[in-house]
């Protein structure tokens, strides 16, 4: 596998995370249920609330996760 190609793909997992907005325990209380509007990372549904804490998820969770799936998915191949 080449460098440069699990580059890519980590960099394309990393990109999917950000730190915005979800609601937990669905549907929101705009559409009749009990969910909460909290900030995190929307993809893992990951709760953050300081900046210092994107830069840990990026480092811990997304990186090692994301490097065994793009790994895995290189394996299968």
């Amino acid at each position: 596998m080449q460098q440069s190609v699990l580059l890519r793909e980590l960099q394309k997992e990393i990109r999917r995370h950000d730190l915005s907005t979800f609601v937990e325990d669905p549907p929101s209380v705009a559409q009749g249920g009990k969910g909460v509007i909290v900030p995190g990372c929307p993809c893992c549904k990951e709760t953050i609330r300081h900046n210092r804490t994107v830069l840990d998820h990026l480092t811990n969770d997304v990186s090692t996760h994301g490097h065994k799936q793009v790994v895995g998915r290189f394996v299968t191949r």
